[in-house]
Formats: C-alpha cells, structure tokens, sequence
C-alpha cells in the first residue's frame, strides 16, 4: 500500500520555496537553498556551467540520488526560475489553495513542481520503499525559451525516461505533444529619400512590409500548426521615406514537416513583395532585399503509446480515481529539449493556475495527487514486470 504525503510539509516547502526571488537568470539564491536541502537528503548535487554560457548566476541543478532496487534510472525535473513581478512574495495558504497577496505572481510555475519532487523522495525515504536511481534536475531560465535545458549537461544524465512538472491544465491531462517553434528575425531594406521633395526615389521598407504580411498566413493555420508576427519596428521621420523596418515572428506545429513548410511560405511572402517594387535613381536600378533568419527555439514533443512511463502513471491516476487523458499543448517545456536529446518525459500538472499573471494559485487538490501519482509511478518503476527499452 502506497504510503500517504505529508500535505502540511509539502505547502510549507512550496511557500518557502515561493519567498525566494528567482527571476530568469537570477536563481542563485534558490539553487544555493536546493542545494543545501539535496545533501541533507543524501543526493549527490552539481551545478553545470550553463549559467556561465547564459550569463545568468548559476548553472543548472543535478542532485542524483542512489537506487535501492535494480531499475533503470529516473529523471524527476521541474525549473526554477520565474518571471515577474516576483519581488516580495508572500504566499497566502487557504483552504483549497495558495495565492499570493495579489500584488506579485506566486511562483507556482514551477516551484510547485519542484515541492512535488522533494516531497515524493522524502516519502520514499521515510517509509524505506524501493526507488530506482533518480535524477533530478532543476534548470534555470525555462522562462527563457528553454535556455537553461538547451544548455544541460546531457553527458552527465543517464535516465532516458522520467516526468517533467510544468503543466497548468487538471490533473488528468498528461502533456504528451508539444509543437516545435522556430523564431523569425527579419529586416526589409527599402530606400531613404525625402518624402515631400523626391519620394519617386525611396522605396518604402513599410510598404514592403505591409505587402509581404498581408499574403502570410497568420494565426490557426490548421489544427496542429499556428503563426505570428510579434514585433515590428521601422522608420527615420515622417518626412523620410522609410529605408528599414525591423519584424520578429515564430511559427510552431506538432509537425516538423508543416512547420518547414509555414516558415517557407513566410518567407515567400517575402520574396514576391521585395520583387513587385523598384525605382531608377537616374540611370541606376534600385530594388529592396530582405534578410530572413530562421532558428529554432525548441523541437517538438511526441510521447508515444508505447513508452512505459503512460501506463503506470495511467494506472496510479486509477487508483486516485482519475481517467488519465493524454493531452497537446501549445506551448514548449524543457520537455521538448529533453525528448530532443532522447529523454522521453510526459509533463504532469502541479495544480498550477493562472500562471504568469497576479491571479495565479497553486490548487491544493492536484498539487497533492501529483505527489501521489509521482510516488505511485516511482514504486512501479522498479516491480518486476516493468520493461524499460
């Protein structure tokens, strides 16, 4: 019989846990205090050096812990930084949930998920049961677009299958899709020239701009695929012909092939607008040009059915009463990073809500039944029976 959490230290940990400021690159003080509570619990703790390639106060977290069954190796991982405002959090625990006092976010993205993690390990230990060999890694700069799993030591982690903590959706939902993302940084050089004396000898970058969106397809492409222009920034005076317009965009799909084709198609766009517009400067023939750089952001994530982590988190959802429902996000975690280096990781939710946003709160009823479905899983993960391939 699976042992019961220890609600009131787990809320504790994640309030203790929510005081310490840990913006995107500022996480040193979290990562110390981590630190500090991973020896005591007998891990073996390191810092890699991403911080140092980042810019940011430290380096990713990874604290391995000894298995007391044969079994193959677990990776556990949540992060630890958030975004703002998050200067003097105080953490407001209620009946069914934790807020903030409703001037900063509360940081339950994602320090629920670290609070998840340590508590599982604490229960395994208090009650001697049998775990595999665990990895747990914190990263930094999640916020980030992924900087800190872009940059993890992966030489380091020897687990192929585990769970991630980063899922603001009901308990039930197990995020097993995620689109890939490629970011789109774009300058249009058009012509300067005086607006009111000679505007025959400019070329408007905005009225290329203008041409070259308006035939992108924008927004839902289709179910699994969707674009954006973000940002768009150009200009000298309004008496000048407008030489250079600046734009960032990215377009994401579950399918690497579609996303291939929408950043062409974006690109496209471009070509034929630059191509509809030239002037002659007396005898000389002056036309636009774009440049177009294209850079991934994160690769897509695809758990399929025959990864051995689903069934047992199926079943430990049974026993909570819970029908596990396997669910797509349109977002990316350091899930995707992961399952790009061969980590294949389902994403389950902490019971996070409202992330991002003074209104979040941590919803005490899924944080607890992750806990327990984690612990459950773990337990099964080192029976008999249990292929990992």
């Amino acid at each position: 019989m699976t042992p019961a959490i220890n609600e009131k230290r787990m809320v504790q940990l994640f309030c203790d846990l929510a005081k310490i400021t840990s913006l995107s690159g500022k996480e040193g003080a979290i990562a110390r205090r981590l630190s500090i509570l991973l020896k005591f619990m007998g891990a073996e703790v390191r810092i890699d050096d991403a911080g140092r390639k980042i810019g940011g106060e430290t380096g990713n977290l990874i604290a391995r812990f000894p298995g007391t069954a044969p079994a193959e190796p677990f990776l556990l991982s949540a992060h630890m930084d958030t975004v703002g405002p998050a200067a003097d959090v105080r953490p407001q625990v209620h009946k069914d949930r934790v807020t903030s006092d409703g001037t900063t976010i509360l940081g339950a993205d994602c320090k629920a998920g670290i609070a998840v993690i340590l508590e599982v390990i604490r229960t395994l230990d208090d009650n001697r049961i049998p775990r595999p060999p665990i990895e747990a890694v914190f990263t930094i700069s999640e916020e980030m677009a992924l900087l800190g799993a872009k940059y993890l030591d992966y030489g380091s982690l020897r687990a192929r299958y585990g769970l991630i903590f980063d899922n603001e959706q009901g308990i039930e939902n197990v995020i097993t899709s995620a689109p890939a993302a490629d970011k789109l940084d774009i300058k249009v050089y058009g012509a300067a020239a005086h607006s009111g004396v000679a505007p025959e000898k400019g070329i408007s970058a905005i009225k290329v701009v203008s041409s070259a969106i308006a035939g992108m397809k924008l927004g839902r492409i289709d179910s699994e695929t969707t674009a954006n222009i973000g940002f768009i920034s150009g200009g000298n005076a309004i008496n000048i012909v407008p030489p250079l317009v600046e734009l960032s965009g990215e377009a994401r799909s579950h399918d690497p092939a579609k996303l291939r084709r929408q950043t062409r198609h974006m690109e496209d766009c471009l070509k034929r607008a630059v191509k509809k517009i030239k002037v002659r400067d007396g005898g000389k023939l002056i036309i636009p040009r774009y440049e177009f750089l294209l850079e991934q952001k994160f690769p897509n994530l695809r758990i399929d059915k025959a990864n051995p982590v689903l069934p047992l988190v199926a079943a430990a959802m049974k026993e909570e009463g819970i029908k596990m429902k396997p669910s797509a996000s349109g977002g990316g975690t350091d899930s995707n990073i992961l399952y790009g280096h061969g980590i294949k990781a389902p994403v389950l939710s902490t019971g996070m809500r409202e992330v991002h946003t003074t209104h979040e709160y941590l919803d005490l009823k899924d944080f607890f039944s992750c806990a327990r479905i984690t612990l459950k899983v773990l337990e099964a993960w080192t029976k008999p029976g249990n292929v990992k391939n």
